[in-house]
């Protein structure tokens, strides 16, 4: 059992140059965990204010989502390599520019244009080598499955040991640690990947891009989006949640070990989800998910002890990744090939959106209500996603079949896959999505 269950990593790991490209990409985007807590923890413990905190860390997240599309596209033209350079230099120095300018008490108007700033110039790492697993494992639908599922677990890694990072760098250094550590570690990461230009996909022509029209007049993908808006919602909503949770009871450092244990059941929910094919179709597997989550995440509104709070959000987690998973695999299967980027652009800025709108809200609710409204917010956001995936299942259905039935449309291109860090599609086709 447990061999069939790590075996499918085993063996895409063991493509050529991939174990290198892979650990390359997760060191480059390891640090995303610790600077968006570090930018909560800085602010909020600066400034008391939570609703500014969310704000900030909203902007830079959302910021990130939507310069993506234009990133995603210029690596598609120009190759990864200038735009990894380039992108993570300018990120990681807007980082210490940010810092100083929260250090020395600058405006806050100069504050969130260097969020804006740096959100705007992170690179997509997950998208740079997603890219590369489907330049190099080509047509092998199973294998590239297996390895979009597996950078979903590294990134679930990321959001466990994160947290940890940050929260122990901030009460122990300085509030601004978490983001100067990682604003470097975040280069290293880009300029070690940009050296392996063998695994990189050559670029594509302009041409090739613009002959399909928009992702989003695809049908369902509206749909598709707005389940990432929900779960951005729930995201957002999380991490503001527990970190005033935990200020309130006392007990600060406890926030991130409980994001960090909600990351690490999300991790082992994704490692054995993406090691199976199911019979499901997708659009159901999405339903059921998005039931799951709705379901776990309501008692956290009522909780009011910490060790209640880190157990619920343990088991919380575990359907987190297949719901990302399913989310993403299902934008693939709605959009042609050469329009896979924009639409998971499309698909990944809802969650972005999502995230900011819950964290900037959920600020104004610890700020004036109290913890147990930004959670009760969370549960909203995946009821959204749960209503969308019952409203949208007949959609979804005749727009995968309609593909299915020109199988030339499904053949996944070496296009960029997310526009930022996050879970990502197990890419795959089986007979059972016109169901």
């Amino acid at each position: 059992m447990l061999k069939s269950v790590y075996q499918p990593y085993a063996d895409a790991l063991k493509v050529s140059g991939a174990a290198k490209f892979s650990a390359a990409g997760f060191v480059a985007r390891m640090p995303l965990a610790m600077i968006v807590l570090g930018i909560l923890l800085l602010i909020s413990n600066t400034t008391d204010s939570y609703a500014f905190a969310g704000f900030l860390q909203a902007l830079f997240t959302v910021t990130a989502a939507l310069a993506a599309v234009i990133s995603s596209r210029m690596s598609d033209r120009y190759g990864q390599r200038i735009i990894l350079v380039s992108l993570s230099t300018v990120f990681s120095v807007s980082l210490f520019l940010f810092v100083y300018a929260v250090t020395n008490d600058f405006s806050r108007i100069w504050q969130a244009l260097l969020a804006v700033l740096a959100g705007a110039t992170f690179p997509a790492y997950g998208s740079y080598v997603r890219t590369r697993w489907a330049y190099v494992v080509g047509k092998n639908q199973r294998t590239l499955h297996s390895a979009f599922a597996w950078e979903s677990i590294l990134d679930e890694l990321i959001f466990t040991i994160g947290p940890l990072f940050a929260v122990a760098l901030a009460f122990n250094v300085s509030f601004a640690s978490p983001i100067l550590v990682g604003a470097i570690i975040t280069l290293a990461g880009a300029l070690i990947l940009a050296s392996m230009g063998g695994s990189a996909p050559p670029p594509i022509a302009r041409q090739d891009h613009q002959d399909q029209g928009s992702a989003i007049r695809h049908q369902g993908i509206i749909s598709v989006a707005l389940v990432a808006v929900g779960i951005g919602i729930l995201f957002g909503t999380f991490d503001v949640g527990v970190v005033a949770f935990m200020q309130e009871a006392n007990v600060p450092q406890l926030s991130g070990v409980t994001l960090a244990l909600w990351a690490a059941s999300s991790l082992i929910g994704g490692f054995v989800y993406g090691s199976r094919h199911f019979t499901l179709s997708l659009p159901q597997q999405l339903i059921y998910t998005t039931l799951a989550v709705t379901v776990v995440v309501f008692p956290l509104a009522f909780i009011h002890s910490t060790i209640l709070l880190m157990a619920a959000a343990a088991l919380s987690g575990f359907a987190i990744a297949p719901t990302l998973i399913a989310t993403f695999s299902l934008t693939q299967r709605l959009v042609p090939s050469k329009l896979l980027t924009e639409g998971l652009t499309w698909t990944n800025s809802g969650l972005a959106a999502g995230f900011a709108l819950g964290a900037s809200l959920s600020g104004v609710l610890v700020d004036r209500l109290g913890t147990s409204y930004a959670f009760g917010l969370g549960t909203l956001g995946a009821a959204l996603a749960l209503t969308s995936s019952l409203t949208a299942r007949e959609r979804w259905l005749r727009a995968m079949s309609a593909r299915i039935d020109n199988p030339a449309t499904a053949i996944p291109l070496p296009l960029n896959q997310d526009p930022i860090p996050g879970p990502a599609p197990g890419a795959f086709l089986d007979e059972t999505d016109s169901r």
